[in-house]
């Protein structure tokens, strides 16, 4: 995409390699649109690049109205952008977060932004999401609700797919580096091994239903991330301290 179709209007914030702009794009057959533009920093090393770029290769073969849309890249000129479509509410994390004061009203159910309907729609969005990349043999590695993004029709969409990667002939993708990992959202089989499949999504995807049900609690309760690794390797299952749910079971290894 041509640098001087992009314009940058507003910050978002601040991703892993760089930061994240609100802005306009002009789209053949669309004319301008509202966007968001990741943006890598400038200066950043060979392998920052690559693995910056390799997220864009990997969103482009993707077409589903619950997988972020990658709009274009521009790589002429510094910094190196990725244009995706823009989502008016952010992440999913963010948006539980900001309606935690509703839990209690005894209304909530008639609205639209947190009702038990709207929380339903979200979870089977995110469903559908992950059951498409599990039809492409892709693995995303890093599902949760931050990294759900919400648009203006609160619509849920997968996004952020700096971890994912295709299973190719294999059923698994098994891990080899070390680095910072979403232990809390992993399965034992991950943590124990560095193996990765369609069904430790959907074990992540068991944690994020709770992260929905509760409105982004933290996960889980009163545990620090050491001690969920801990308990997840040795039982199995996640341990949640409140009066709702007592203990989550994806599954029996």
């Amino acid at each position: 995409m041509p640098r001087d179709h992009i314009v940058i209007n507003r910050k978002l914030g601040e991703g892993a390699f760089g930061t994240v702009y609100g802005g306009e794009a002009f789209i053949l057959d669309k004319g301008w649109v509202a966007v968001a533009v990741k943006t890598l920093k400038v200066g950043a090393i060979i392998e920052e690049k690559l693995d910056f770029l390799s997220e864009a290769e990997m969103m482009k073969r993707f077409d589903h109205k619950n997988i972020v849309r990658l709009l274009g890249v521009c790589t002429v000129g510094e910094p190196v952008y990725t244009v995706m479509e823009f989502m008016l509410y952010g992440d999913l994390k963010t948006y539980l977060l900001a309606r935690r004061h509703l839990v209690k009203e005894p209304n909530r159910n008639l609205s639209d932004e947190a009702s038990d309907k709207c929380l339903t729609a979200m979870a089977l969005d995110v469903a559908r999401g992950l059951s498409y990349l599990a039809d492409l043999k892709y693995v995303h590695r890093d599902l949760a609700c931050r990294n759900c993004l919400v648009n203006a029709g609160r619509t849920v969409k997968i996004g952020d797919f700096g971890m994912c990667r295709p299973m190719y002939d294999s059923d698994y993708y098994r891990f080899n580096k070390r680095g910072m990992l979403p232990v809390r959202w992993m399965a034992p089989e991950s943590l124990n091994d560095g193996i990765f499949t369609t069904m430790s999504d959907v074990w992540s995807y068991g944690v994020l239903l709770y992260e929905i049900i509760t409105f982004a609690s933290l996960l889980p309760c009163q545990m620090s991330g050491v001690m969920a690794c801990c308990c997840t390797k040795s039982s199995h299952s996640l341990v949640f301290h409140t009066k709702a749910c007592r203990t989550i079971r994806c599954w029996s290894l």
